[in-house]
């Protein structure tokens, strides 16, 4: 990852034009199309925040990106933050659906099956959340990662804006889910129920406001919803969320911040090699509406 440092005289210009000239370790400079190309797919990051071509830059703000990525990057035309000949790491936004189906207009699968052949998604995402999404690049990788998924040595790390504030610094919700067929979009779908599957996740309070809280969560299993439906059990939906979340709080949070979608975003993933079994762990950019309702984030990259 290469970080470019905002001097005095490019304070107040545009995100794509500070990135313009910026120099490959081969020597080789960003083109000007290249540049825009690169941000519009989300990959360039400003304090650790993902920028948009077009925001404005501040002295001593640290551009962020991946020189080695681009070119796969801008195949995909989405955001990769980690690549091996096994494995890709991509950062989804928020509103991109995962799979194809017969409403959606894009999604990761018809990315990967025009990019990379033969690919295929070892995990997902909800459409509205944002963050990383682990990609096998070939069958046997997606063999090895599946393997590793169902042996529990896949973590997966989200952070969430929950609606009230938590009291415990930590805590763990241990509750059974059962996942409905319920259609509608305004309905809960996973239901705490003593039948159900076992679900663990384990939360811990990263900030706070005087009306919603900054949560880190780590999965220990993988529900459906899982994150979604323990916070609502415990009395603080997540921001935004039309299923599960409180309407009156999610009709504010839009109002005062533009909150336009679920407050759930994948931050961390860990996972073995396929190649080599040792240990990766991938951290994501943060999202410009988390750092709006938490500038706290932008600080600590």
């Amino acid at each position: 990852m290469l970080s470019l440092l905002v001097a005095a005289e490019a304070d107040g210009e545009r995100l794509d034009a500070v990135l313009r000239g910026a120099v490959f370790p081969d020597g080789t400079k960003l083109s000007r199309q290249k540049a825009r190309d690169l941000c519009a797919a989300g990959a360039v990051a400003i304090d650790g925040v993902r920028g948009q071509a077009a925001e404005r830059v501040r002295t001593g703000q640290i551009v962020t990106w991946t020189p080695e990525l681009v070119e796969l990057t801008l195949q995909l035309r989405l955001a990769v933050v980690f690549a091996d000949a096994a494995v890709v790491v991509l950062h989804k936004p928020p509103g991109l659906a995962v799979h194809k189906g017969p409403l959606v207009d894009r999604s990761v699968a018809d990315a990967l099956a025009r990019a990379l052949p033969g690919s295929g998604l070892a995990q997902r995402i909800d459409r509205e959340a944002s963050g990383l999404l682990l990609i096998g690049r070939d069958a046997a990788s997606l063999r090895a990662l599946g393997i590793a998924m169902e042996a529990g040595a896949i973590e997966r790390e989200y952070l969430a804006i929950a609606h009230g504030v938590l009291d415990q610094h930590h805590r763990t919700i241990d509750l059974p889910l059962r996942i409905t067929d319920e259609p509608r979009g305004d309905q809960p779908k996973t239901l705490v129920d003593p039948n159900g599957q076992r679900s663990v996740s384990h939360v811990t309070v990263v900030d706070r406001r005087k009306d919603c809280t900054l949560v880190r969560v780590r999965l220990e299993t993988g529900r459906t919803h899982q994150i979604r439906a323990h916070l609502k059990a415990i009395g603080h939906p997540l921001l935004g969320d039309p299923r599960y979340g409180d309407p009156a709080a999610n009709a504010t949070a839009r109002a005062t911040f533009g909150v336009q979608r679920t407050m759930l975003h994948g931050t961390r993933l860990a996972f073995p090699s396929p190649l080599t079994g040792d240990p990766v762990t991938v951290d994501a950019m943060h999202e410009p509406d988390f750092a709006r309702m938490f500038p706290s984030l932008a600080s600590r990259g």
